[in-house]
């Protein structure tokens, strides 16, 4: 079991007066605003920071949650980098991308701070995950406050590290109020250790201005979460000696408390502890306190030295850069055995031996294929050991073994989460979420954390993972299994969204987004799931952010995602009947998005109809007829048509949701009306005659 002995216990007193020097000096800071955004001081904090840091190794991993500035410096960020963060300079621990809620310092083990209450527990678990897979004895460490502990992302993260017996030691500054509200009115329990005893954690409850009682708690937690054991909670009662952000008016304190919490400042107390111990001399104390106000000093030197980063320096950092980027695959022209495609294979000749398969099949051989070589690939769902529910999954648990082939709980935010964290520490996983519309239970994640990790740490974590999932209706799943959502999450730089529209391209793209370092939301639209088309036995990588042409045509482009495209060319095929050549584009990937081919497409042919099965209203067709229009609108012959769903829920009565999905007979329409816009007049458009038909009904 771990003790204080004397040298370690000056070790803790020097790291937290640096604690306590830095976060006054930014408190004196922000009153003459020359630290910038929301700052949340952990004074009153210090002992909880310096014990439990003091024991962990350099490749141990904390997470913590918005008042962060102590765990960094305990945890060793350098106070002069930490400073000039807070500040916005290039020199901070982000390049000033992060600020004070988003500090991260991967090199030594702090992966990082985050501004959402809850929303590092998930990712401290993914971490955790990591050490196993490697066979490694590292730990990861949360701290979060008890504010957190009414949030779902912390029952759920509980109830997981139970379950799987992770290397995670949870530690709660147990405050007693969440931000402005007191621990009576959002909770009927004390003590959060009560709270996870249904969980069957490990647990401990002490006085967070008791360092020695820290110390040794955790330490004896850590020892065993080093041999195998876990998951630990350490619950520390402290005091936040400040407002919840710096500027609070504090009317919620009680000035009797104050007074009696102030008698335990956890500093203080330990000064006075090594005093009497004979451990430390008053001369030599006061020392200690002097030589961290002029570290701090320094700190703030460094900071107002260091430059403000040139405008245009954030937008380097919100992708990971992709090493060896796949140049393989066809940019034109239909690709293999595209069902609806028509022409020539691109390479030409006999081409790769092929066997027919359907798209999920595809899906299972790309997962197979990417973890027979790459055994950082790991799959994780709900369901996915069985194979989920359309098998897309199947064998993968029989062949590669529970450990890298995980059922879930229902919680798709924790899910998420623990790919995040795993991503974080160099895993690749692959996340499955049934439907999109459960997305919504995962976004905080996705969209928070995912999509921000690499931007906010300034480049130093990337999050290299997938998020499968399904869309689209056709089913009589009704209005919650049935959605088509990707609009939403096209609009979050720093994710990748990927729409296949066939088992060839399935293959490809599923590759490349699992090869890719940043997060890729992998939508596979279930109505192709059992359509069977020939595939190479050793499919290429399809390139992300390359749209694939399908069909040449010289009158009118046609821009159709997912299962539109096949009905887009079904619609080509019915123009061609009328004299009307169109050129059918899928884009593959809503981000990043070929704009580069679809305009140049447009600016040939002069009209445009872009069709997807989402909602028309705000779908990803209307910020690509936007782009389209920005970039060809001296070209433009007719206004850009645009083909979706009505503006309702998707109904499960056969008839209403038939007419509810757009298809070929709606895509043919709008190209007609694009190429009967403006017609010259006295000319008959090409579509009112072909070989006697009537193609306008």
């Amino acid at each position: 079991m771990a003790t204080l002995d004397p040298q370690t216990a000056v070790d803790l007193l020097r790291t937290m007066w640096r604690i306590r020097c830095f976060e006054e000096r930014v408190a004196a800071l922000k009153r003459n605003l020359q630290v910038h955004g929301l700052i949340h001081l952990s004074v009153g904090g210090e002992g909880v920071a310096a014990a439990v840091c003091a024991q962990l190794r350099k490749e141990d991993v904390v997470y913590s949650g918005h008042r962060a500035h102590g765990h960094a410096i305990a945890k060793g960020a350098p106070t002069e980098r930490v400073m000039a963060e807070l500040m916005g300079r290039v020199d901070g621990l982000c390049r000033g991308l992060g600020g004070s809620m988003h500090l991260v310092d991967r090199d030594r083990g702090f992966f990082g701070a985050t501004g959402v209450v809850g929303g590092n527990l998930p990712l401290a678990l993914g971490n955790a995950l990591a050490a196993r897979v490697r066979a490694g004895d590292e730990v990861t460490v949360v701290f979060f406050g008890d504010g957190a502990v009414q949030a779902g992302h912390f029952h759920e993260s509980v109830n997981l590290a139970a379950l799987w017996r992770l290397p995670v030691i949870f530690v709660c500054e147990n405050n007693g109020v969440a931000e402005f509200t007191s621990r009576s009115e959002h909770t009927t329990v004390e003590l959060v250790s009560d709270v996870v005893a249904p969980y069957g954690l490990q647990r401990e409850t002490v006085a967070g201005s008791d360092v020695p009682a820290i110390f040794e708690a955790f330490g004896a937690f850590l020892e065993r979460a080093r041999a195998g054991n876990g998951p630990f909670l350490l619950e520390c009662l402290t005091h936040r000696r400040r407002g919840h952000y710096e500027g609070d008016s504090e009317w919620y304190r009680d000035p009797v408390a104050e007074e009696e919490w102030r008698r335990r400042d956890p500093v203080a107390r330990l000064q006075a502890h090594a005093i009497e111990n004979g451990w430390l001399d008053p001369g030599s104390a006061g020392a200690i306190e002097r030589e961290a106000q002029a570290e701090i000093e320094r700190a703030v030197r460094f900071a107002r030295e260091s430059p403000y980063p040139e405008p245009g320096a954030a937008e380097p950092f919100v992708y990971a850069l992709a090493v060896g980027c796949p140049e393989k695959g066809p940019h034109t022209g239909p690709y293999l055995g595209h069902p609806s495609a028509t022409g020539a294979r691109p390479h030409g000749g006999a081409g790769p031996p092929e066997s027919e398969v359907t798209f999920v099949r595809a899906i299972n051989d790309a997962l197979a294929r990417a973890m027979r070589a790459d055994e950082r690939v790991i799959v994780i769902g709900e369901d996915v050991a069985e194979g989920g529910p359309y098998m897309a999954t199947a064998g993968l648990a029989d062949e590669f073994g529970r450990d890298r082939v995980l059922n879930t709980p229902i919680s798709e935010g924790a899910v998420c989460g623990v790919a995040i964290g795993a991503a974080q520490a160099g895993l690749r996983p692959v996340v499955e979420i049934m439907f999109i519309d459960f997305i919504t239970l995962a976004l905080d994640q996705l969209v928070n954390q995912a999509a921000k990790a690499h931007f906010m740490s300034g480049g130093q974590l990337s999050v290299p993972m997938v998020l499968r999932t399904t869309c689209g209706a056709g089913s009589r799943s009704g209005a919650q299994h049935s959605q088509s959502l990707e609009a939403w999450v096209a609009h979050v730089p720093g994710l990748k969204v990927v729409m296949p529209s066939s088992a060839a391209d399935a293959t490809g793209l599923l590759a490349s987004a699992i090869a890719d370092p940043n997060p890729v939301v992998f939508v596979e639209n279930r109505a192709l799931y059992f359509r069977r088309e020939q595939l190479p036995e050793a499919p290429e990588r399809l390139q992300l952010g390359r749209a694939h042409t399908l069909r040449f045509g010289a009158d009118i482009t046609i821009v159709a995602t997912s299962r539109l495209v096949g009905d887009a060319l079904e619609a080509a095929d019915r123009l061609a009947a009328g004299g009307v050549q169109a050129e059918v584009i899928d884009p593959r990937t809503l981000l990043p998005l070929d704009l580069e081919t679809i305009a140049g497409s447009v600016r040939r042919t002069g009209r445009a109809v872009v069709a997807h099965e989402a909602v028309t209203l705000g779908g990803f067709g209307a910020e690509l007829a936007a782009q389209i229009q920005d970039a060809a609108f001296d070209r433009l012959e007719a206004p850009i048509q645009r083909v979706g769903a009505p503006f309702t829920p998707v109904p499960v009565s056969p008839p209403l949701e038939d007419a509810y999905r757009p298809g070929a007979g709606e895509i043919y329409a709008a190209a007609r009306s694009a190429i009967e816009w403006d017609w010259p007049e006295g000319k008959e458009p090409p579509l009112t005659t072909a070989g006697g038909r009537d193609f306008r009904s």
